[in-house]
């Protein structure tokens, strides 16, 4: 079989035939497959699979192969043919390595990629075809790299989602409106107050508890991602991913069993975001309505988050047309966020921290002002406001987390989240001292519309994880144990 194969690309290599489809593929085909390599979770939907297909395969295929038709038949061009196919291979290929690194938008430096390149392939056109087997070569290594991820993608399954009782036939006894609000990376309010955050919040909390909020102090998340903590939150269950958990963004959209269990007990269901990153890879939304439609979602997650929405007005519209009607919001707002995400881009700790911090304060005052359109318009509603996970500050960039650390001021202020209730009536349930992390969230919700305190005989595991890739073997770790204490557990 090598043999064969040997041969095989040693007669192409010493042919004196050109072979336009062969050069397309190879300027396309690694690109194509280090795109769904380097970023799957954002492009595995149908309609992503035809338009990156058709940009890296069928683009250059219908381009060199009209190209070349054109330089056979008209005569004055027939000088070029024995450059043609290397120059166009190595424009390609050029044009969507730089665009990839640098971004599309760099055209500029793609251009002078392609300038570049191209004279390099006119000088090296009599060996060109060798470097047609080498990205070839390229292609196969991308695809090794992607069989894990395609395995993966092809069997883990949804049977995490399973409940441990029959809570999706809950029936409500009160029907109050429900608005959950997320500020992202929101750390709790007992982590504000102590090193490294150093903040003084006093003013924004006595607004808060003013309005008929509770503060739950000590909250965390499970997880430590707006995407792994959203979809175990709304899955009232573990899934144990530390980075990749496939059909997550399905899960938040609303094929879940919370959205299920609104729906089963007359509920309409909205979803309000910022920006549309929660929907990259073009989800099923299973709500009745989202302030955004797939239209105006980037094909390949590109410019997502300059993408904003305002949020407070058609929030409040949509109550005030709601009257009268059971409704549950989930509203999403990308502020304060967390530190710099990647080493090459962190500008320091205390810069991160003061970053973070003015985004902080931003947070605060757009919390006041949903709030209270929202108690003004319905001051019956249940509000949540419930972050995501912490904002990291301490560390250089948040996938230092990916390290092993040991200090446990780092990893709360990585887990730590925030949250406050609003209960109906400003009186909360006595067994809501339960409520730890957002695995249970819904679940307490359920026990306290249901009026079924049964539901907490099946509180999940109060822990926090993530993943490890430094100073320890590569997995999926237990942080934070169900009491709070900190652990370096391996999920096995």
């Amino acid at each position: 079989m090598l043999a064969k194969l040997r041969k095989s690309i040693q007669e192409f290599v010493a042919s004196n035939k050109e072979y336009p489809i062969i050069f397309a593929l190879a300027a396309g085909l690694y690109s194509f497959l280090y795109v769904y390599h380097s970023n799957f979770m954002l492009v595995n939907s149908a309609f992503q699979f035809v338009v990156i297909f058709s940009v890296y395969i069928l683009l250059p295929i219908v381009v060199f192969t009209i190209s070349w038709e054109i330089i056979k038949r008209v005569k004055f061009l027939t000088k070029f043919a024995h450059i043609t196919l290397p120059v166009l291979n190595a424009a390609f290929f050029c044009a969507y390595f730089a665009g990839r690194i640098n971004g599309f938008h760099q055209k500029k430096i793609i251009l002078a990629y392609i300038i570049g390149f191209s004279l390099l392939a006119i000088v090296l056109r009599k060996h060109y075809k060798k470097i047609v087997v080498i990205q070839f070569l390229m292609a196969l290594v991308a695809f090794v790299t992607l069989l894990p991820t395609l395995f993966r993608a092809t069997f883990d399954s949804d049977t995490w989602l399973t409940q441990p009782d029959a809570i999706v036939e809950t029936e409500f006894n009160k029907f109050p409106n429900i608005y959950i609000i997320q500020p992202d990376g929101y750390v709790n309010f007992s982590e504000l107050e102590k090193a490294p955050y150093n903040f003084q919040n006093e003013e924004f909390e006595a607004y808060l508890e003013n309005s008929g909020f509770k503060l739950y102090t000590n909250f965390r998340s499970n997880y430590t991602s707006t995407v792994l903590s959203n979809s175990s939150m709304f899955g009232m269950k573990h899934h144990y991913k530390g980075e990749q958990l496939f059909g997550a963004r399905e899960v938040i959209a609303g094929n879940n069993p919370v959205i299920e269990i609104f729906k089963n007990n007359g509920y309409e269901t909205f979803l309000f975001m910022q920006n549309p990153y929660l929907l990259l890879n073009r989800p099923t939304i299973a709500y009745d309505s989202c302030n955004f439609t797939m239209d105006e979602v980037p094909w390949f997650g590109i410019g997502a988050f300059s993408i904003n929405k305002k949020l407070i007005q058609p929030v409040a519209e949509t109550i005030k047309k709601q009257q009268g009607k059971r409704s549950f919001y989930f509203i999403e707002k990308i502020t304060p966020g967390h530190i710099t995400t990647f080493k090459n881009q962190a500008l320091g700790k205390e810069i991160e921290r003061e970053n973070y911090l003015e985004s902080v304060k931003e947070a605060n005052e757009w919390l006041k002002e949903i709030t209270s359109v929202i108690i003004k318009n319905d001051p019956n509603g249940l509000i949540v406001i419930a972050a995501d996970h912490g904002g990291y500050v301490g560390l250089n960039y948040t996938k230092e987390l990916f390290e092993k650390q040991t200090d446990k001021a780092l990893i709360y202020s990585s887990f730590s989240a925030a949250l406050a209730i609003k209960w109906p009536n400003n009186t909360a349930p006595t067994y809501d001292a339960k409520l730890k992390t957002p695995v249970n969230l819904f679940r307490t919700l359920f026990t306290y519309l249901g009026d079924n305190e049964a539901l907490l005989e099946n509180l999940q595991d109060d822990k926090s994880y993530s993943i490890i890739k430094k100073n320890a073997p590569t997995g999926v770790y237990e942080y934070i144990d169900n009491d709070g204490n900190m652990v370096f557990k391996k999920v096995e």
